[in-house]
């Protein structure tokens, strides 16, 4: 008899432990002013999503195919030459090895004007940016 009671009481200590260490249980949702804050923010994702992709849409237009060529010679300000690599446009058969984007003018003088500011990131251009 005392066995089967401590076999009882056992298996009872282990049932209320796996009931109260159970992951399965219900777990409380997000506050009123949390979920207010998320859908702020979703909202606010939402509206950069579409700016970005009505910039996109408008401006990179097209690519163009770019092959780098060896064996250009440059000069050099101080009147020396060297060779170097150069970019040409691809012709109709040729392999490209990059493609430039082609934004025309108005979506360039935008880009090289403006200072886009998303999600916390800021696009400068470089003749502003801190060395």
């Amino acid at each position: 008899m005392k066995g089967f009671a401590l076999l009882v009481a056992a298996l009872a200590g282990a049932a209320l432990l796996y009931v109260t260490t159970a992951v399965g249980g219900q777990q409380a949702g997000p506050s009123r002013a949390e979920f207010n804050a998320l859908k702020k923010q979703v909202a606010t994702l939402k509206k950069d999503d579409n700016a970005i992709q009505a910039v996109l849409g408008a401006c990179f237009t097209s690519g163009i195919p770019i092959i780098q060529y060896d064996g250009y010679e440059s000069r050099a300000t101080d009147g020396t030459t060297f060779i170097t690599t150069g970019l040409d446009v691809a012709q109709q058969g040729d392999t490209p090895t990059m493609y430039l984007l082609d934004v025309g003018q108005a979506c360039a003088q935008v880009i090289n004007t403006a200072k886009l500011k998303v999600h916390g990131l800021e696009f400068a251009r470089p003749s502003t940016t801190r060395r």
